[in-house]
């Protein structure tokens, strides 16, 4: 039966591991047989992100040849920067590691971000489960707020995780390119904590959070108005919510529409599942396969339905197209849009709550002489 299941495996998966010989099918197998592999995010516990790939996990271990059994490790830090480096640079290039990273992590490389160790267009990128635009949001308690032109006029504190993440970013740009005036609170442990401080009173907003998040995590408060969606950010409106208007409405000029558009772009790379470079082509092509098969797993998509989760799958090929087109966007572009993401006046988490809630910076260890 073992040879039997090596023999069909190119069919299961046709299309992308077509050249798999049944040899090398079945030392895929062998290898993943017995193995525990790893799920490495880049935000913390309990966000859509989270939730989202180990769903997928949960489902795709069994399309995995061998039938492997996983774990995760959350590593917050750095706008996924951290994470991002680790996959690199630290873990085994043998394909037991699968990152789910929130998709800042190329737009930082492209714009020449802090702490980039990694080159985004190297990764193995499996597939995206879903494309969800990005919302801006006011909490309700923020007075006065109701729509994105009340933002030009009045102040309005929201909360950030890294600096490097679509809660920082975001933020910072719609201040440099559409003359909002946002205080960002930079820090928190994750989008979690920052939902957590709206609730406190701490901050009144949010940007970087996609409808899918939102809807998985909090499925009430859009349609009861805890949240105010004030814009969206993203190629086109999301199915559903086509009132709320596109930040790029209301670009000033040209220039700085083309900006906005490389951020919307980013977008679209949805929901990535990645594995690092290195890794045998076998083996990449049976983490493809093994994708492909969980988007049209029926159990998997009754999951997804019960947990509120949206799939709109991107398929590898696609991806890496979409990857490789940010990196490689104009000079020209990529300048003013990192002139417009430079980060001014954040406030720091622990001056306005308990430093609890907030990231903290781990002391290096001397080493010994």
């Amino acid at each position: 039966m073992a040879n039997q299941t090596y023999r069909v495996l190119p069919i299961i998966i046709a299309g992308f591991l077509l050249t798999i010989t049944p040899t090398k099918a079945k030392e895929v197998a062998q290898f993943y047989r017995g193995k525990t592999m790893t799920l490495l995010l880049s935000t913390g516990v309990g966000g859509g992100n989270d939730l989202n790939a180990r769903t997928l996990m949960n489902h795709m271990v069994k399309h995995i040849p061998g039938k492997p059994n996983y774990k995760a490790i959350n590593m917050p830090g750095a706008g996924h920067v951290r994470a991002t480096n680790y996959l690199y640079n630290k873990a085994p290039k043998d394909g037991s590691f699968i990152g789910a990273f929130i998709r800042y992590f190329i737009l930082h490389q492209a714009l020449g971000g802090r702490g980039v160790r990694y080159n985004a267009s190297e990764f193995s990128y499996l597939g995206s489960t879903s494309t969800s635009n990005i919302t801006f949001t006011a909490f309700k308690t923020a007075k006065g707020i109701n729509k994105f032109e009340d933002v030009r006029s009045k102040e309005l504190i929201v909360g950030g995780t890294g600096v490097g993440s679509g809660t920082v970013l975001f933020p910072t740009i719609f201040n440099a390119l559409l003359g909002t005036k946002i205080k960002i609170v930079q820090g928190y442990k994750s989008g979690n904590n920052i939902d957590l401080a709206m609730e406190r009173g701490e901050v009144f907003g949010r940007a970087g959070a996609s409808f899918d998040s939102i809807l998985a995590i909090h499925p009430t408060w859009i349609k009861e108005g805890t949240l105010k969606v004030l814009a969206q950010v993203g190629l086109r409106k999301e199915p559903g919510y086509e009132d709320i208007p596109m930040v790029t409405q209301f670009a000033k000029n040209a220039d700085d529409r083309s900006v906005l558009d490389l951020y919307s772009g980013i977008v679209a790379v949805g929901s990535p599942i990645i594995t690092n470079q290195g890794v045998p082509k076998a083996r990449v092509m049976a983490l493809v396969g093994a994708f492909n098969s969980t988007m049209k797993d029926p159990a998997y998509l009754a999951d997804v339905k019960k947990k509120r989760l949206s799939i709109n799958p991107t398929n590898s090929k696609d991806l890496t197209n979409i990857v490789n087109k940010i990196i490689n966007a104009p000079s020209s572009v990529l300048e003013k849009a990192k002139a417009a993401g430079l980060r001014r006046g954040l406030i720091k988490c622990k001056t306005i709550t308990s430093a609890k809630f907030c990231k903290s910076k781990k002391k290096r260890r001397k080493k010994k002489k």
